[in-house]
């Protein structure tokens, strides 16, 4: 699995975990609901200060969103 493909996955499990639409994540980090789906379907690279934004928005440590399959440990 490559890393777009990680991180997309653990954005999109721990969002949905907590209850979040892509919408909700839209509206906190000011990006494109769009670009939310984008990054977690593997589109598109976000930069750092974009998955800073969406880490922050989940309420999650950044790194957590390369870990594979970390959204199975998030609490």
């Amino acid at each position: 699995m490559n890393i777009k493909q990680i991180v997309g996955d653990n954005i999109r499990f721990i969002r949905e975990k907590k209850g979040l639409t892509q919408d909700d994540i839209s509206v906190i980090t000011k990006m494109s609901r769009t670009f939310i789906g984008d990054i977690e379907r593997a589109e598109k690279s976000p930069t750092i200060t974009s998955l800073e934004k969406i880490a922050k928005a989940l309420k999650v440590e950044i790194y957590k969103l390369f870990i594979e399959e970390s959204y199975k440990t998030e609490e």
